[in-house]
């Protein structure tokens, strides 16, 4: 498994509920266009030293390939690069190799 997390740091001037909202909106609706995406999460730092991330986007693919395909279409990472502008002042990428050491189990409790 192959990751994309992007680290995300919002504008200044932009209270945390916009961010989500700009983030959670246009941004999403065109992430859920992108091909080969097995699972795609975005977590919202709510606790940490000045200077982190607002939050981390983590995209996953089946492999580096289907990663490479993923962004191979211009006018979608032009609607991308868009609508992130929205909200983030800054991103790094990260390009990962997963390696689950404690797998995920669902639960039968709510």
């Amino acid at each position: 498994m192959i990751k994309r997390i992007s680290l995300v740091w919002k504008h200044p001037h932009l209270p945390d509920a916009r961010f989500r909202e700009l983030w959670l909106g246009e941004h999403v609706a065109y992430a859920r266009e992108i091909p080969g995406v097995r699972e795609y999460t975005i977590d919202f730092i709510t606790a940490a030293p000045a200077g982190a991330p607002s939050g981390i986007a983590t995209l996953r693919f089946d492999d580096m390939a289907a990663l490479e395909r993923a962004f191979s279409n211009p006018q979608l990472n032009e609607h991308l690069s868009r609508t992130r502008a929205t909200f983030a002042a800054s991103v790094q990428i990260f390009i990962v190799e997963e390696n689950t050491i404690i797998p995920h189990t669902p639960t039968d409790t709510p």
